[in-house]
């Protein structure tokens, strides 16, 4: 006699469950419990979900679930068998009763599709990273070296390190402009630098305090800006300078001699940069238009230079002495303004320029 073949017991609530092992196919999707199942209907040539239940000890529910996941992902297809039956007096026969019976299908024809498709994404996402890397990298300070987002510059550095962030600037620049100034020509000449910053089409927003007008001739260098397409603002009071140079990089005054900056902070990424992007906004959404909107027979460019003088509070001889006049001709011109404007007095005509947006 043959030996009778025994099953395995069926998992009970008392019976442990044998620890599942990593999941060789759980990048493509599997589950553990879904790649035991499938190799187990690979190994035996196929099965029913109470037989693999049985052999995998695991309870048939779970089986279940994981031979619909299989089929759905086309691993597996099904087929119904009869179920046997044996009738005392008349052998072994069919019962009315069918049973689901799971068959494997090749590996390659689906798990290959799906290695490939998973491998291209891999590919994009790894280029994903890249791209993200790399953007942090520009956009952020080393931050093991807190030193290096910030350094001190003294002397002709300030210069050199006004004229390397200009050069550099491909998106904006913002500007507050006011005494003390950067020394012009040590080693770098700053104003045709920044001429230039706006021939190469980079956006250029200046606020100027009312002490820029005092520097004689200094009218005709912001006239030139303005013509290169500069965004120019006034204000009476600045209560800091500094330049930005594309929303990462700055560079403020420390110490001065006299009207000349002798020692200045560059930053580099540092959250200071962004409190100063934020104070420029703020102080540019209250400074006055270094535009108008008058006809130019009307109004010339030496008619507004002098109205925007006037509304810092210039005297008469500040503005001469700014403008090479002698406060006499400046007095007749304001007088001549005054009559264009139709305003009775001096207060009257800077409402009015205000009014007319001149100012």
């Amino acid at each position: 006699m043959h030996p009778t073949p025994t099953t395995p017991p069926a998992a009970g609530p008392g019976t442990p469950k044998p620890a599942l092992r990593a999941s060789g196919l759980g990048p493509l999707g599997l589950s553990p419990v879904e790649e035991r199942v499938y190799r187990q209907v690979v190994a035996a040539g196929g099965g029913t979900a109470r037989v693999i239940a049985q052999v995998l000890r695991l309870p048939p529910v779970e089986v279940e679930q994981a031979l619909l996941r299989l089929h759905a992902v086309s691993l597996i297809s099904q087929v119904s068998t009869q179920m046997l039956s044996y009738v005392p007096g008349q052998g072994v026969a069919a019962s009315g009763a069918c049973e689901v019976h799971y068959i494997p299908e090749p590996p390659s024809a689906t798990l290959g599709p799906m290695l490939a498709v998973q491998a291209a994404s891999l590919i994009g996402a790894g280029a994903a990273v890249e791209q993200l890397c790399d953007l942090y990298g520009r956009r952020q300070p080393d931050r093991t070296s807190p030193t290096d987002a910030a350094l001190v510059v003294v002397g002709d550095g300030v210069n050199e390190a006004v004229f390397d962030l200009l050069c550099a600037a491909r998106v904006e620049i913002l500007n507050l402009d006011r005494q003390p100034f950067v020394r012009p020509a040590d080693p770098h000449r700053l104003l045709p630098t920044m001429l230039d910053v706006l021939e190469r089409g980079v956006s250029v927003r200046t606020i100027y305090a009312a002490d820029a007008f005092r520097v004689a001739g200094y009218n005709t260098y912001i006239r030139q800006a303005r013509e290169l397409g500069e965004q120019g603002r006034l204000l009476n009071h600045l209560p800091m300078r500094f330049l930005v140079s594309d929303g990462s990089s700055a560079i403020l005054p420390l110490a001065a001699d006299g009207p000349w900056i002798t020692a200045a902070l560059l930053v580099h990424g540092h959250a200071l940069v962004e409190d100063l992007v934020h104070t420029f906004e703020d102080l540019w959404s209250r400074a006055m238009l270094l535009t108008t909107s008058e006809p130019t027979e009307a109004f010339s460019d030496d008619d507004l230079a002098l109205l925007r003088m006037l509304s810092t509070d210039m005297t008469d001889t500040a503005i001469s002495r700014h403008l090479g006049a002698s406060p006499r001709t400046i007095g007749r011109r304001l007088a001549q303004l005054q009559h264009k404007l139709s305003a009775q007095t001096r207060f009257g005509m800077g409402v009015e320029a205000t009014r007319r947006g001149l100012i």
